[in-house]
This record gives C-alpha cells, structure tokens and sequence, in this order.
C-alpha cells in the first residue's frame, strides 16, 4: 500500500509551500474535533507532548510541539504550567531546510547527561527536505536547554543515500546511555520502507544504521514508530505495518526490547494491538506509559474484528495492563468522529497519562473548515468507574468475556445445582455462559444463570481474598455483585465483601477457576459484556 506514502508526500508538500491544508484536499471531510479546547487557532500537525521530569524546578510542565506553516514551516512549542488545563506558545524551532519540506516531528526529553548536554535537555526531531529538487532528505535534531523557549541545531541523524524518505524520527535512550534515533527509511530497495536505528554517545556522531523491523516482503512498510520506557525498564515500540493488501493493512503492532537497543529479529512482524474480541486500531498510532504499569494506545482508525470501521472509531483509546496480550477500550479524551485516512484527523495524536495514572492528555488534529488544527483535552484513563450501573439493563442476560484469557465466565459442565463451580471457558454461545442481570438495588445485580436459575455467589459469603466462587440459590448479599465501568463496555465486579470478581492466577487457560480478590483494576478482574 502506498497510501502511507502518499499521506506524507501531500503533508509535506503543504509545509513546504507554507499553504493551509487545501480545500479540495478537505471539502469532502470537514471536520470538527467533538471535545476539546483548541491548542492553536491555525494549522498545527502531527502533535507531540512530554511532561517534563529532569528538569529541576520546571519538573511537571508540559511541552507540547506541532508543525506549523508560518515563516515557511517550523516547530510551534508551547508550556502548560498547570497540568494541561492551558498551554502558552512560547518558542519555535525554525530549520533553515524546512521551506524544502518538514514533516512528523518528535520531542524528548534527556534522562541523563550526553555529550555536552545536561540532563532535562530537549531533543526536537523532525523529517527535512522531502521536496527538495533530487531529493536528499534528512533527519534533523535540535536543544533546548532552557525547556523549549530556545532551540539550536544540534545533529543530523541521517542524510538519505537517494531521492528515498526518511520518515517519523522518534528519539529515545538506552541502557547503555546512548541517544537512539528511530525512523522509517525508504532507501534501500529491498525494502519498500523499514524502520531503523542509529546510536550515539554525544548526539553529534552516530553508528551505522540497524534495522528494528524489516519483513522480508518488499512491498511491506513498517513506520511511525513509536518508543517508551516503562516503569519496570523495558522499552516498548508501536508501529504500523502497511502494505498488507487485507484488513490490517496499516494495523498496529508492538514488540519490547530489555535495552532499548535490541528488538528481536528484523523480519519478525510483532504482535497486533488488539481487543479479546479481535478489535484493532490502523494507521498513526501513538503509545503512552502510565506510572501505574498501564499502557494506552490511540490509532487512528478503529475497527471490528472482521475489519469494518466501528462506530466508537475516532473516539477510543486502548489499554492494557499486562505489557502484552489482549487490550481493552476506554473513551478517547478528544473525540474526532469517524476520522478516513487521510493526514489530518485523529492523525498521530500523542497522549499523556496523569503523573498517577488515573488520567490521560490528548492532543488530536480535525479539519475546521479546510484548516487542520489540533484540540486538546484530559479525561480519565480507566474508565468512568461508574458504579451506579449506568449503561447495563435490568432483565438483560449477557456473557462476559474476561480481558486477559478472552475466556467467558462459565458454569462448569452446565451444572444445573448449587454449588455448582465457575470457571472460565472457550466462548462458545451456550447457556452456561449466559448470566441475566437484575438489579436488586441501586447500582447491585444478581446474575443469574441462563440453564440453572442459579446465581453466581461467594461460597459461604466468604469476605477473604481468594474464597472461590460459585452458583447458588438467589436470595443472599453472597449473591450480589456491583459493576464499576472499567471501559467502553467493560467492567469489573464487586462482591459484597469489597472485592471482585477474579480468574485466579491471571490464567489464561480454560478451565481456571474464577475467585473473588482484591480488586485491582488489572485484566483479570475486568470483562467485556455482551448482550445476548
């Protein structure tokens, strides 16, 4: 698929000419971000935004950067010194290459001193000279060690060989205190586009170029990379694979790597970034790392598992709470509805959790009018933990599917008396995994067997952590359980003893037992609902 390419090349060539995005280009998608306060009323793509933590007394600003168009196209900087309510601009970065042609920008912060610069300096990297007559375009770096307010040049990462892209630099450090400069490069021939890595010990003088992902199928083109590192030290990459000719052309995917510097095999594609129902995100994703071990993912595109765009797609953030497996949806903080493909809205759109993780900072671009401008807003990061039942229906029966294992809660062997076990089994569409939900007060249900007419309780009311659950008579607070909104259709389920509902050992196996514990907001204890 070249519609990658293509994206870039018309990004790119509006930087260059220093145009607002074309009416022609948007007619047909005029667009309004649904939520959000606007960042900048004028053109500003392919947002970024750090929270600043090694830079002393300035430590829990915010930086934000975009590619703007005045002056011939630039990094517009700007600082939100409350914690993302407001932000001011308060720089630019300004490549004297850029009228050739700028495109997909990254900012970073330095963790610890490199060569002559300090710890908490910034690192701004931006793609230079796509339009350039016989192209030779170029990754560029700049600092700025007075938190963005001014910027010089600090290295060029890559020149290209040949008239190919270098594309979306992404800037990291590794353990052996290297600056790492990612990006995706399409001058080699034997490869559509790949995503690379240099490494240097000063930020002036870089290694020989080595590949991260690079299948051996020419036409493939991984890109838009982009890497963190958790709070248990791995690193962790998303990226997009396009040219797949099927339905996860330009889907996500991930890989992680202990050292920040090797990432497994090249030619190993990585994992997808999906739901335990099969739901994806394509094209421009962007990863973000919360302090509380979560990981959230915005794409641009969302879809169901047989590849249609779903209805929530603009509007949805993923999360994961296990560093792999199965992913579960939360509302986006920016809603942009049903963005196409296309290289303004909801394209690249970075996020930022709170400094406890609870909540999260979007910044994402829509079309006002035939101008792309970016919005931005803050809202929670798990869910809306509504308690009240608000969104199930009394009388309703639903299955639900555990996060973790995409296994359906399950009355073992279709036991139709008390003490019957539950477990968690291979989703098949039978009544041992049918529950009907009644509410028996404000907020508590029972779920009540489709085949036994029995309830899923705690054995003997139990109140400790690990006391096993089962399937009994209706009539006690044993029996009664309290959803608390997880995500976009998920929840968790607490018992009367303040627990919840949990597959024990995080299994994924068919077949494990389901116990209560103590709630943890981890993907054992959430499940998705379905209506049956």
């Amino acid at each position: 698929m070249r519609a990658a390419r293509s994206i870039r090349a018309l990004f790119a060539m509006i930087v260059a000419l220093g145009l607002a995005i074309p009416a022609q280009a948007a007619a047909s998608q005029v667009q309004l971000a649904t939520t959000g306060q606007l960042l900048r009323n004028d053109t500003g793509l392919y947002p970024r935004v750090i929270r600043l933590q090694h830079s002393g007394a300035a430590n829990g600003q915010l930086i934000a950067s975009v590619v703007g168009f005045d002056g011939g196209g630039n990094g517009a900087i700007y600082r939100s010194t409350n914690d993302g309510a407001t932000f001011t601009q308060i720089g630019a970065v300004r490549d004297q290459a850029a009228p050739l042609g700028i495109c997909c920008n990254s900012l970073f912060e330095l963790p610890k001193p490199i060569g002559a610069m300090p710890e908490g300096t910034l690192i701004w990297s931006v793609s230079i000279g796509q339009d350039a007559p016989n192209r030779r375009m170029t990754i560029s770096l700049w600092q700025s060690q007075d938190h963005g307010v001014t910027w010089s040049f600090l290295s060029t990462c890559q020149n290209a060989p040949n008239t190919g892209g270098l594309w979306e630099p992404e800037v990291s450090v590794d353990t052996e205190g290297d600056l790492v400069c990612h990006y995706s490069d399409e001058t080699d021939p034997a490869h559509s586009q790949k995503l690379v890595e240099r490494f240097s010990s000063d930020g002036i003088h870089w290694s020989q170029v080595y590949p991260t992902v690079a299948p051996p199928a020419q036409g493939l083109r991984p890109g838009m990379a982009v890497v963190r590192r958790l709070g248990n030290g791995l690193f962790y990459m998303t990226y997009e694979i396009c040219g797949t000719g099927n339905q996860y052309d330009c889907a996500v995917h991930y890989r992680t790597s202990a050292d920040g510097a090797n990432w497994g095999p090249p030619d190993d594609q990585g994992p997808l970034v999906r739901t335990a129902t099969g739901q994806y995100f394509t094209h421009a994703a962007t990863l973000a790392a919360a302090s509380n071990g979560r990981l959230l993912v915005v794409g641009q595109q969302f879809r169901e598992a047989n590849g249609a765009i779903a209805t929530t797609s603009g509007r949805t953030v993923l999360v994961n709470t296990e560093g792999g497996g199965n992913w579960f949806p939360i509302n986006a903080p920016v809603a942009v509805d049903n963005p196409p493909n296309n290289y303004c809205p909801n394209y690249s759109s970075p996020l930022l959790p709170s400094t406890d993780g609870t909540r999260v900072l979007e910044i994402a671009t829509a079309y006002d009018g035939t101008i792309c401008k970016p919005y931005y807003a803050t809202g929670s990061a798990q869910g809306t933990q509504d308690s009240t039942g608000f969104g199930l229906v009394s009388g309703r029966t639903y299955r639900l599917i555990n996060v973790l294992s995409a296994k359906c809660l399950d009355v073992s062997a279709d036991s139709r008396v008390p003490g019957g076990n539950i477990q968690q089994w291979d989703c098949n569409g039978l009544g041992p995994q049918n529950f009907l939900f009644t509410q028996v007060s404000p907020g508590v249900f029972t779920l009540r067997g489709q085949n036994s007419g029995l309830c899923v309780g705690v054995d003997g009311g139990g109140t400790a952590p690990g006391t096993n659950v089962s399937q009994w008579d209706c009539g006690g607070a044993a029996q009664q359980w309290r959803p608390i909104n997880e995500g976009d259709g998920y929840w968790s389920f607490r018992s009367a003893s303040g627990n919840c509902l949990d597959v024990a050992g995080g299994s994924a196996q068919a077949g494990a037992n389901v116990q209560q514990w103590t709630c943890n907001r981890l993907s054992p204890q959430i499940w998705k609902l379905e209506p049956r």
